[in-house]
């Protein structure tokens, strides 16, 4: 299995589509075997989706990224997990844990919604959505 991240300084990038480095980590039976960084030179969706699948990435690990490039890799057959955030190693370590869900790892405002009563003012319960892929 193949996972890339997009990174900026030891984090997370906050946008795959202006992205300047991808990071790629090669797992198998459960193990990191390899890790490449490639630097991203500015391309089109279609583009940045092509080079992606070129780099036969099975997982991508990302903040947030565009309709039409999340469409792209989609087609291509790159498994998306959105709405990430974190340094790199804390979110590689819990994707081996099975703990990516932890409100820690989610981009501030995403995947978590507040109820509104009536009057406006939030009942303190929220709701929470899956962000596997």
């Amino acid at each position: 299995m193949i996972i890339a991240i997009p990174i900026s300084q030891e984090r997370i990038s906050p946008l795959l589509d202006a992205a300047a480095r991808l990071l790629l980590v090669t797992r198998r039976h459960g193990k990191e075997v390899a890790r490449k960084e490639f630097v991203l030179n500015p391309l089109s969706p279609e583009g940045l989706a092509r080079r992606v699948a070129e780099l036969r990435v099975d997982l991508l690990l990302c903040a947030a990224l565009s309709e039409v490039l999340q469409r792209e890799l989609e087609r291509r057959g790159v498994q998306i997990q959105p709405h990430l955030c974190g340094e790199v190693e804390s979110v590689l370590h819990a994707f081996d844990c099975g703990q990516l869900q932890r409100d820690e790892f989610r981009m501030p405002g995403c995947c978590r919604r507040q109820r509104v009563a009536r009057n406006g003012k939030s009942s303190g319960k929220e709701k929470q959505t899956d962000i596997s892929a």
